[in-house]
């Protein structure tokens, strides 16, 4: 299990900004690495904010070859945090969130890496901006699809994760750090993860769950080159939703981790960051790139 989470990087060796989205929410963001490589935007799971990639951020050879961007989804860590339901139900909101960091970087053609329930901003994305904007999408045991036979056991956890009841709360987010992240209990880890759901309110959490999962038609559509990464012992997004997303998109790229749960790239951060390295560097086959050969 994970005991430690070396958020100092971000303070030690990234740049803040933050970045004013169209209806007023402020969002944070940090990035490093080469300005001149490609960029990629990783976006954090629900109730979690940017120091959760703290390991994948700390690769030399990631820092060397592309230009890392990390911002907190509005309701999370250190972005704005709104104080009613509607600030949270409108996917063009969280669309025009991931555009203000596109644009306030002026980064071209970034990759969106999507992990959990990031990957509903990365859809939100496309579906009100298109993919023209972006080089392709790395969907990690993603919000996307939906495919309710591959949702696991511990999905159930989430749903505590907004109750009015303190006790419930507490319980849910001991369960979702140890048992689903994978952090040992009592650790420096678990501290700075806990921390780091405090960020967000139970009732935050309840109106950012009210979007219903409507992409499946827009995964069909995509047109640029996509990967699909899953922790084989990840029970909340079961990796046999792999199956699921690959007859939606034949030639997504796949890379499965035996021994990973659902935040893989937590536990195997080495070959993680190889996989985005190899995704930037040979992408997979996508009707975009047929259309223009």
């Amino acid at each position: 299990m994970i005991t430690e989470l070396d958020n100092g990087v971000f303070e030690q060796s990234f740049r803040r900004h933050v970045f004013v989205s169209e209806d007023g929410c402020e969002i944070a963001c940090w990035s490093n690495g080469n300005t001149g490589a490609p960029a990629l935007i990783l976006l954090h799971g629900f109730a979690l904010d940017h120091t959760i990639w703290a390991g994948v951020c700390a690769d030399p050879e990631l820092l060397r070859w592309c230009h890392l961007v990390v911002p907190d989804l509005r309701g999370h860590g250190e972005s704005g945090h709104g104080k009613r339901a509607e600030a949270y139900t409108d996917g063009a909101a969280w669309a025009a969130d991931v555009h203000a960091v596109i644009t306030g970087l002026s980064l071209m053609a970034p990759t969106l890496v999507a992990w959990s329930f990031g990957g509903r901003s990365a859809l939100d994305y496309v579906r009100r901006y298109s993919t023209a904007a972006i080089s392709g999408i790395v969907f990690v045991a993603a919000a996307a699809q939906a495919h309710y036979e591959s949702v696991g056991p511990d999905h159930d956890v989430l749903a505590a994760l907004w109750s009015d009841q303190p006790d419930a709360v507490d319980a849910a987010t001991t369960h979702f750090v140890t048992k689903v992240l994978e952090i040992a209990p009592g650790s420096q880890a678990e501290q700075a993860i806990r921390a780091s759901v405090a960020r967000s309110t139970p009732a935050e959490r309840g109106w950012m769950r009210q979007r219903p999962l409507d992409y499946d038609a827009l995964i069909d559509g995509l047109d640029l080159p996509v990967m699909w990464i899953n922790g084989m012992r990840d029970q909340i997004v079961l990796a046999s939703r792999t199956q699921a997303f690959c007859r939606a998109q034949p030639s997504a790229r796949v890379s499965l981790y035996e021994g990973g749960g659902h935040a893989p790239f937590l536990a195997f951060p080495d070959r993680f960051a190889r996989d985005l390295l190899g995704f930037l560097v040979d992408p997979p086959l996508s009707s975009r790139q047929t259309a223009t050969a």
